[in-house]
């Protein structure tokens, strides 16, 4: 049976490693959680290790899911994917720059659609007991963001949405996928405290096209590097570290969990469409999180959640004025696409509440719930660059089950909808007509999101 196991699992990773991972992620540009049983509950995980995939949320639970292990199965072992689909919309209204657009499904005037369609999102990991106080463990999460536009109207002539000159590809796309590896120690310091620590090793991935209206008005510090090279790459690091404790006879778990910023490469192929000649960093976030044992089979879950987007330049960094110069830090020779003061998308900080519960409904099932609440990063006044990630989604709502198919395999499974949201504000291509010093709510941005997820765990 051990050997069986192990085949299935060898075949499991092989085809993790080799599926794309492309979103637009629902917390900005990150997953509410890994794995079926976090998203079944609002993406909880920092206060109790769930499965595996504990290391991704704070190292520290990878004790919790080393308690669950017998010297005969020493090793837990989860692995699953979410099947995502992303629904987004952006509107601007005509103006003499960007000129008209019409959409075949609408025949809006000035409204597009991505034409993203589903996509895969693998998760995996697993927990070792080293002795009775140290136990090892890895994760591999993923996120990102995607968009995809057509540039022709139904007559076939080009538009001039994000192509102003209509000598763009007929498409606009934008690719962008981050691979965390998660190599994690555990050390329980006694029978309630452990702690943790997580080297975060992080690869990326970046590829635009139709982008290059932005190199004609002028807007790159430098000319090319800005759209149309291909797929670039970039390495990273950084760490993570936790802590966990249990209280009021172990019917109280509390968790926390710190992330640093992770360093990346910068995107060569791209240091004139990214602030500081392509970099593109993982921010910094950090997390505390409450689990209660209400009654032996209903355990309740908080987790808040702070993350940094500021802090990265890229993301942090406002986008064009809308009035007054075009450029916030006062010209084109501060404030081009690539320079370090460069356009960004005007992103902020963001505060994430999680909320979970779960329900051993018998030996063999376990229902869950959550919600999971996060205001969009993106200010009314920032909505022209993030017509290309428009990830404006605030509440979720979180269904799942899992089914124990023997004391050593079981399957989870999740759903998630991310309600659909809009943000509309001014841009400084303002409606012919308008008054420059009051500028009109002339764009929006919209997207709500659906996933199912399926985890198989093992122990082994």
């Amino acid at each position: 049976m051990k050997v069986t196991k192990k085949r299935l699992i060898a075949s499991a990773v092989i085809a993790a490693l080799a599926t794309p991972m492309v979103a637009q992620a629902t917390n900005g540009y990150f997953m509410i959680g890994y794995g079926a049983k976090s998203r079944a509950m609002g993406g909880v995980g920092v206060a109790m290790g769930q499965d595996g995939l504990a290391a991704a949320f704070n190292p520290a639970t990878m004790s919790d899911v080393a308690d669950t292990l017998t010297e005969d199965n020493n090793w837990r072992f989860d692995i699953g994917g979410d099947l995502f689909k992303p629904n987004a919309a952006v509107y601007h209204d005509q103006s003499s720059l960007l000129g008209p657009v019409v959409d075949q499904e609408t025949g809006s005037p000035s409204t597009f659609f991505s034409k993203n369609g589903y996509y895969m999102l693998p998760a995996m990991g697993f927990v070792s007991k080293i002795d009775e106080q140290l136990s090892w463990g890895f994760a591999m999460v993923g996120s990102g963001a995607a968009a995809t536009y057509d540039q022709t109207l139904p007559s076939g002539q080009p538009s001039y949405f994000f192509n102003y000159n209509g000598n763009a590809l007929d498409e606009i796309e934008i690719r962008l996928m981050n691979l965390q590896m998660l190599p994690s120690l555990s050390y329980k310091i006694d029978d309630n405290q452990s702690v943790g620590a997580t080297l975060v090793i992080s690869y990326s991935l970046f590829k635009a096209r139709g982008l290059e209206a932005f190199e004609t008005l002028g807007f790159g510090a430098t000319a090319g590097n800005l759209s149309n090279n291909g797929t670039d790459t970039a390495w990273g690091g950084g760490i993570r570290l936790g802590w966990k404790g249990n209280f009021l006879e172990d019917k109280l778990h509390v968790g926390v969990n710190y992330s640093s910023r992770t360093y990346m490469q910068e995107f060569d192929k791209y240091k004139n469409l990214f602030a500081e000649q392509g970099d593109f960093d993982i921010p910094s976030n950090y997390a505390i999180g409450f689990a209660y044992e209400t009654t032996p089979e209903i355990t309740l879950y908080l987790d808040v959640q702070r993350i940094n987007f500021s802090e990265v330049a890229s993301v942090g960094n406002p986008g064009p004025n809308i009035t007054g110069g075009f450029f916030p830090c006062g010209d084109i020779e501060c404030g081009a696409l690539g320079a370090d003061e460069g356009l960004g998308f005007g992103w902020e900080d963001q505060t994430i509440i999680k909320l979970g519960a779960s329900w051993n409904y018998s030996e063999k099932l376990t229902l869950r719930a959550g919600l999971n609440h996060g205001e969009a990063t993106i200010p009314e006044d920032q909505v022209l660059f993030s017509m290309l990630a428009p990830a404006t989604v605030e509440d979720h709502i979180t269904l799942g089950a899992s089914y124990h198919w023997s004391d050593t395999i079981e399957v989870s499974a999740s759903y998630v909808h991310a309600f659909e949201n809009t943000i509309t504000g001014p841009t400084p291509f303002q409606p012919p007509g308008a008054d420059p010093l009051n500028p009109v709510e002339n764009a929006s941005i919209a997207m709500e999101q659906n996933s199912i997820g399926v985890t198989l765990g093992i122990k082994f």
